[in-house]
């Protein structure tokens, strides 16, 4: 049965001058050594050091399977030159020629999938070995998709931006934070999410458990912010504010809305 570690938990936290939006990055040890996402450059020196710390080199990782193409979670994807991506069907056809003011999915997203050794398509239900399965979540992007792996206590899934993190679990419509494809269809996606998944890996949070309506976080996590700015004489001009800023999924203008 495939082993699950949490390498790099995903982060949303917004400042004044913008979020600090990390997302997630899970190990996978079965019949093949699996990363689900990858991340950006700002997060790899960390990424290759945490797999280290578990016993992983990159060219160790034989299989990349992608939630989706987004560009912060695929940019690290040429770091490991022996994987063969994994993307669904739909993700990849969206690719080669994403919609104008698609910030998300940059032109360049097919040239750096080109690069890689080998890409492998799939769709909903499709099994990459055995107890590890995907399941189709679009909505947050045209082909998202969840990593289901059985577990002896229930499905653990691997969700990326579909379900990105616990608030939008709790919100009285889950769905994704952000829909750049259509926003029925990402209400859908969460709710099949709740619905299938014992344990849930978000994209832009912490590992939670879903148990009767009930989120719980499995893991700890920790923060440390290192040179802020400050005035010559030293004086920090940095704050932190315990303000929670109620989950609020926001439709891009690219997407089809709700009729």
């Amino acid at each position: 049965m495939p082993q699950i570690h949490t390498v790099l938990q995903g982060l949303n936290t917004s400042t004044s001058e913008g979020n600090l939006s990390y997302c997630g990055v899970t190990l996978l040890r079965g019949e093949r050594t699996t990363l689900v996402d990858v991340g950006f450059q700002g997060r790899q020196a960390l990424l290759i050091e945490r797999l280290h710390a578990l016993g992983v080199e990159p060219t160790d990782v034989e299989r990349v399977v992608l939630t989706h193409a987004h560009w912060d979670h695929s940019l690290n994807l040429l770091r490991f030159p022996n994987a063969e991506v994994v993307i669904h069907r739909d993700e990849y056809e969206y690719v080669q020629q994403p919609t104008a003011g698609d910030w998300a999915t940059p032109a360049y997203t097919q040239d750096i999938l080109r690069r890689a050794r080998q890409v492998t398509t799939v769709s909903d239900g499709e099994e990459l070995e055995p107890g590890v399965r995907v399941m189709a979540v679009p909505g947050h992007s045209p082909g998202s998709m969840a990593v289901l792996v059985e577990t002896p206590t229930g499905v653990a899934g691997i969700v990326g931006d579909a379900l990105p993190m616990r608030a939008a679990a709790m919100a009285p419509v889950p769905s994704a934070r952000l829909i750049f494809f259509d926003e029925e269809a990402g209400e859908r996606s969460a709710r099949r999410i709740i619905d299938t998944c014992r344990f849930v890996y978000p994209g832009h949070d912490r590992p939670f458990s879903v148990d009767g309506g009930q989120f719980h976080y499995m893991e700890p996590a920790s923060l440390t912010v290192v040179n802020p700015p400050r005035d010559e004489d030293g004086t920090v001009r940095a704050a932190i504010s315990e303000a929670e800023v109620p989950f609020e999924t926001v439709v891009q203008p690219i997407a089809r809305r709700r009729a």
